[in-house]
């Protein structure tokens, strides 16, 4: 089945709307707004954020396997994301407008239960998505759909509060709580609209999706392939390093430069930069091979991270061009890991008789997660210990160095670690060509 291009737009739309929320999540509400607007210490907000997304990895397998046994004359997916859609809304509601001197109970309740609800639409969405179609080609077009429909979000999420506060108010510096409230506003019009879009012009279900693994299967995969083991090692460190600036950068921008004007700039430049030079590592994935070209774009992304150490306060500038380096090597740290796990899937099914491209994929989702919260967790933790409580506080000269190092040497001193892992991975373009081969063989012979 060949889905239209709006039947793809409408698809997407979903995304967009859910994308656009992981902007405060990761940006704004764990380093700055609970502290600056709520009155919490930084790092306890860490500890709570880890825990979030500790319970969301968790929870990931269950809804998708839950949703494959639903039977429902809606769709059983679009039933769980109609279920989710009031939880979401309303927890992203008192998460977004917390009242000063909320306790830690209040975040880490509704924390946990808007993961639950985001859980109940993102699962069987991305699910739904592989059940649109049993074509090869026409999946990669739905994915490559929805994927582009994150990025519009990212982009969404940055863009609402300069056009809202600035053009429209005429705020020249938004705060925090501007900002978030801003995106909040967009999330709570733009996910039930996407989602009645997606309704009425997607098709409910073309063929069967693989069943999602529960975690004994999960973890069975893990023991078992080699390959994969090292590549998820890798991106689990990785996705740290990442987690890790995404919990610095607020600070390093608003207190330790003085720029708090240009959060949403950079955030802007960042994502525009991504959108238009990802498609660059398929070209150089496939002229170094996708191991080499990973390692490359982790050598990248720690140059862009170390040249903040440099940058003067006020300079806006070199800023920018960092985060077009890091957006440049990020591009590839998120294409090349998927490419990977279908390779290793390959190598999988080869030792094993079945494959499992569901349940490697899940476990790479998995570690995404886990590495982006414990990443903050640990950014978060790194500043403490140089004496930062909150946005609140004045840096001396020993916190505003700590800062610097945790948005800059820090992550790219980790990013060394994949490199090292990867740069000999087992399955390059002769290896994998041998894999298929042999598994042709193997097919041929069981018909």
């Amino acid at each position: 089945m060949k889905l239209s291009t709006e039947q793809l737009l409408a698809y997407a739309a979903p995304t967009v709307a859910l994308q656009a929320m992981l902007v405060p999540l990761y940006n704004f509400l764990p380093p700055v707004y609970y502290s600056a607007e709520v009155g919490m210490v930084a790092f306890t907000v860490a500890i709570v954020f880890a825990v979030g997304r500790f319970w969301e990895a968790l929870i990931d397998p269950l809804v998708g396997a839950l949703s494959d046994r639903t039977s429902c004359r809606l769709g059983r997916r679009r039933v769980w994301m109609l279920a989710g859609t009031p939880i979401t809304l309303v927890s992203a509601w008192f998460l977004l407008l917390p009242p000063y001197g909320a306790s830690i109970t209040y975040l880490l309740g509704w924390l946990l239960l808007f993961y639950v609800g985001w859980t109940m639409i993102y699962v069987p969405h991305q699910t739904w998505g592989g059940e649109l179609s049993g074509d090869y080609i026409e999946r990669t077009r739905i994915a490559g759909f929805r994927e582009s429909g994150a990025f519009v979000g990212y982009l969404c999420a940055s863009a609402v509060g300069i056009f809202y506060w600035l053009w429209i108010k005429g705020v020249a510096f938004p705060s925090y709580a501007q900002i978030v409230q801003s995106v909040g506003a967009f999330f709570a019009a733009a996910l039930p609209i996407a989602i009645l879009w997606c309704f009425s012009r997607v098709p409910a279900s073309a063929v069967h999706a693989e069943r999602v693994p529960g975690w004994g299967e999960l973890l069975g995969i893990l023991s078992r392939n080699a390959p994969f083991r090292r590549l998820v090692s890798a991106y689990f460190i990785d996705r740290l390093a990442l987690g890790i600036y995404f919990g610095v950068q607020p600070v390093l921008i608003s207190q330790a430069l003085g720029m708090q004007q240009h959060v949403l700039t950079v955030a802007i430049v960042n994502t525009i930069a991504a959108v238009l030079l990802a498609p660059t590592w398929i070209w150089i994935a496939n002229r170094l091979g996708k191991h080499r070209g990973y390692c490359v774009a982790n050598l990248i992304t720690s140059i862009g991270y170390l040249t903040l150490f440099f940058v003067p306060d006020g300079a806006i500038v070199p800023v920018l061009l960092s985060n077009i380096v890091m957006a440049f090597g990020n591009g590839g740290t998120m294409i090349t890991p998927a490419a990977m796990t279908a390779d290793a899937v390959d190598y999988d099914e080869l030792q094993t008789g079945v494959a499992q491209m569901g349940g490697h994929m899940a476990f790479l989702a998995s570690v995404f997660k886990l590495g982006m919260g414990f990443g903050l967790f640990i950014g978060l933790g790194f500043l403490s210990s140089f004496g930062y409580v909150d946005m609140s506080q004045a840096l001396s000269f020993e916190v505003e160095q700590g800062v610097r190092v945790g948005a800059s040497w820090l992550p790219a001193l980790m990013l060394l670690i994949p490199v090292i892992l990867m740069w000999r991975y087992p399955i390059d373009s002769v290896r994998h060509a041998e894999i298929r081969s042999a598994l042709t063989v193997r097919r041929g012979i069981a018909l």
